[in-house]
């Protein structure tokens, strides 16, 4: 399976392999081995090149573990969320923020909720037609809508921001 592997300014393009008990991970000309035994919950024995590290994954966000006590901001990134960059989708990170940006060009074709209106997370406010396909646009948080930047029939383009909820 091909991954991307982003750590602070390092990006590791990368094809894990599972073995019997190892794991395989190609890198360009390089292959990684290593085994990955888990301890606890979350904490793992893993050996690579001959060392022992103590990995753990932070409880609360999948983005961050621990090597050997040194905490690491990581992201990692599927084939469909590299298929969906390709695609312009930049973000692929869960946003609770209320400022709904569009994340692809496309043309606003119904807008569900007015100025002033109260919406629940996950409820429908607007539709975009976007590479032949009309796709429903969620709320992703709850609360008011403050600002409406565009109308019926607007074309707008990637980055535009168009609604927000507070």
């Amino acid at each position: 399976m091909k991954f991307e592997i982003n750590a602070g300014d390092i990006a590791l393009h990368v094809d894990f392999q599972n073995g019997a008990d190892r794991i395989l991970i190609q890198h360009g000309e390089s292959a990684i081995n290593f085994e990955a035994i888990m301890i606890h919950t979350g904490v793992y024995s893993v050996i690579m090149n001959n060392r022992s590290f103590v990995v753990g994954v932070c409880p609360h966000t999948d983005e961050r573990i621990n090597v050997n006590g040194t905490p690491i901001d990581v992201q990692l990134l599927d084939s469909i969320h590299l298929h969906l960059r390709k695609l312009g989708w930049d973000s692929v990170e869960e946003t609770k923020a209320g400022e709904v940006i569009a994340q692809i060009p496309g043309l606003v074709t119904k807008i569900f909720h007015g100025l002033g209106d109260e919406v629940m997370e996950g409820e429908p406010i607007f539709l975009m037609e976007a590479m032949k396909m009309e796709n429903e646009i969620k709320a992703p948080v709850s609360g008011v809508i403050q600002r409406i930047s565009i109308k019926e029939g607007q074309t707008v383009d990637k980055g535009t921001k168009i609604i927000e909820i507070d």
